[in-house]
């Protein structure tokens, strides 16, 4: 039989990975569109769609029980949290490469670590923090001054980097009184209630393309959101901060295949600066697992 616990601790990992592609895709779809449509628009119906797929996945199965939220306060701050790091984000993405801007936003983990010991008491270990400075050091290479990235518009970045750090926070915090399908639909309902004058105030109108990418889009954030939401489930923030860093590497390569953007040398020099510290956070990981799996074969 297997350790639940064990399991627990490969689950949470593994679902942080899978996420962060969810929002890769999320980010490549957000720049293409912000090409030809007004930003605030995009980010809108996005947030509509979010909504509408979690209502549309969720309400066969647990009826209203999914509108069943423990601290609506909560859950308020938590959709504003995340609802300005999406205004923010996407007004990055327009201004910024999708690897660079993407890469830039991941100051997020050294937050999430930081506020994971002040305010959630989560003891961080020796090698989270080596995972977590590795990173650091990456998006200051990526982000280096004179290479054309340190103007006004890295702050865009450097404010999602923030509303995600606090987003996550409240995530870990609501984890045992909060459904986590019922989290996100309220996630979802509060980005499209205050985004709401500006999207309707900037209509212009979509090719139908276009507007099925967005409401696929909306499906992809829900199904990254709930993702997230279990992997927070399964292990701590801290422990969890530098697997966020794999979005960088989906980006990465997403830019290349969509907009045939290339990071430049030093650029992947901070791209596999922050590889290595996720690197270094499995290792020891991938020894316990081994070790697990060979005392299992001897046992008779």
């Amino acid at each position: 039989m297997s350790n639940p616990i064990r399991t627990q601790n490969w689950q949470g990992p593994a679902l942080m990975c899978v996420a962060s592609l969810f929002f890769a895709l999320l980010d490549t779809g957000t720049k293409y569109l912000a090409t030809s449509h007004p930003l605030m628009q995009i980010v809108w119906l996005r947030y509509v769609a979010q909504t509408l797929a979690i209502v549309a996945i969720f309400t066969p199965r647990m009826g209203v029980r999914l509108y069943d939220a423990h601290s609506f306060a909560l859950q308020g701050f938590r959709g504003l949290c995340l609802c300005s790091g999406s205004v923010l984000v996407i007004n990055g993405l327009a201004r910024l490469p999708l690897a660079e801007a993407t890469a830039i936003v991941f100051v997020a983990p050294v937050m999430v670590t930081l506020l994971s010991g002040l305010l959630l008491k989560e003891k961080a270990r020796t090698m989270d923090w080596v995972a977590v400075a590795c990173g650091f050091v990456g998006v200051l290479i990526i982000a280096r001054p004179g290479g054309g990235l340190l103007t006004w518009a890295i702050l865009f970045p450097l404010g999602a980097a923030t509303t995600n750090a606090i987003y996550q926070i409240v995530t870990r915090l609501s984890r045992h009184s909060e459904n986590a399908a019922t989290s996100n639909f309220y996630t979802g309902l509060v980005g499209a209630l205050v985004l709401m004058p500006w999207g309707i105030g900037e209509w212009a109108p979509m090719p139908l393309f276009d507007l099925f990418l967005i409401f696929a889009l909306g499906t992809v954030a829900a199904v990254g959101h709930l993702t997230i939401t279990y992997a927070l489930l399964r292990a701590s923030a801290a422990s969890l901060s530098a697997y966020n860093y794999s979005q960088i590497g989906w980006a990465t390569l997403l830019g290349w295949g969509v907009f045939l953007a290339i990071p430049d040398p030093i650029a992947w020099i901070g791209i596999l600066v922050i590889a290595l510290g996720g690197v270094l956070l499995s290792v020891p990981r991938l020894m316990r697992l081994a070790a697990t799996m060979v005392s299992r074969l001897r046992a008779p």
